[in-house]
């Protein structure tokens, strides 16, 4: 792990924008439920993240000199302070754990069927640890350098399969259960931006922390109409019915853009460039817990300690959801449940502490 060296807020924003995009638009779970209402969910979540973002901010602008575990232990006390972030750490494994098996589930399912899982599993967490080895300025300026040329790949998707949409997926609005869009909500939000706690832990690392908030507000918005457009376009290429029963269903849109009768499709460029994102989720999380390892454990050192953490992920990876049903009855059942805790209740207590703080150091008026 390099040095803690300091990277801009728009390098922070643009890391959550791929951070977000990386991941969650692979399954498109929330559309196979709400199908046509899955805008809802989508508009609720980006509320809900500025809603996380700012509990977040507030907390490290009382503190702009410690990094958020050093908060939480500050606030919350040695023993209790450990805990929460224990119980963060274990979140945070689960996570970079499904972020290696999904992925190692659609090379093996889609590219590569031959190959063994837990070898592309390996792959990827060697990629991941020499993410985190090489250090943090590196991950956003290679983050800085890929996205673009995402952006531009997705673009000439929009403008490809926009034609072969002929009605508005999203109508008519309101067919789905009050029940539904709630839980789908929070499905969604579970794996999108429940995660900036993952990026708080990185907050103090911004050289303009003034201009955080606003940047990551953006990143936030940007990345809720990404995950909006791309649902916008599978659901009116593919149809509901085909959503419902396909494994990677943007992947079938993607399928659907050539340049030409002869020239190779789009989709392999942007599978490689989707990868590259999936790695920098994956990198981003695996840095931060080994950040945060190292904080309950007073490590001093962290170099070598990264490759220990490059094992435990391995290992954990390697066992964890070893059948495609696994993977999916713990994201859709378990997982939001469990990430209550530490990506939802952890920054409200901060906050509530970290308020109650302020307000007892007030001086009596009148005084």
């Amino acid at each position: 792990m390099a040095g803690l060296e300091k990277i801009s807020h728009i390098q922070f924003s643009f890391l959550i924008f791929g951070f977000i995009t990386g991941f969650e638009g692979l399954f498109l779970s929330e559309a196979k439920v709400l199908q046509q209402d899955v805008w809802i969910a989508n508009v609720v979540n980006i509320f809900m993240g500025i809603g996380v973002l700012s509990l977040i901010c507030y907390v490290q602008r009382q503190f702009p000199q410690k990094s958020l575990a050093e908060i939480c232990n500050h606030l919350m006390g040695k023993w209790v302070g450990k805990a929460m972030l224990c119980i963060y750490l274990l979140n945070n494994i689960e996570n970079a754990s499904g972020g290696f098996r999904a992925l190692s589930m659609f090379y093996t399912t889609i590219l590569l069927p031959n190959t063994n899982a837990n070898i592309m599993i390996l792959t990827c967490v060697i990629c991941s640890t020499y993410g985190v080895y090489i250090g943090l300025g590196t991950l956003v300026r290679t983050n800085f350098v890929v996205l673009p040329f995402f952006l531009i790949g997705f673009l000439a998707t929009c403008l490809f399969v926009f034609p072969e949409i002929q009605t508005n997926p999203f109508l008519p609005p309101f067919q789905s259960k009050f029940s539904e869009i709630i839980v789908q909500s929070l499905h969604l939000f579970t794996f999108t931006f429940s995660e900036l706690i993952t990026f708080g832990f990185l907050m103090s690392r911004v050289e303009q922390p003034q201009k955080l908030f606003s940047s990551s507000v953006v990143a936030i918005i940007m990345s809720g109409l990404y995950m909006l457009i791309i649902t916008y376009l599978t659901l009116g290429s593919l149809g509901l019915n085909y959503v419902k029963t396909s494994t990677f269903p943007f992947f079938s849109t993607l399928q659907l853009v050539k340049f030409g009768e002869y020239l190779e499709r789009i989709e392999v460029i942007l599978i490689g460039l989707w990868t590259v994102l999936t790695l920098i989720y994956s990198i981003v999380l695996q840095y931060v817990f080994t950040l945060i390892l190292g904080n309950v454990f007073k490590i001093k050192k962290k170099k070598p300690f990264v490759f220990v953490v490059g094992l435990l992920f391995f290992a954990h990876a390697s066992r964890s959801f070893i059948r495609t049903s696994d993977h999916f009855t713990y994201g859709d059942k378990i997982f939001p449940i469990s990430s209550l805790l530490p990506c939802i209740i952890f920054p409200i207590l901060l906050a509530v502490f970290a308020m109650i703080r302020k307000r007892s150091k007030e001086p009596l008026r009148g005084t």
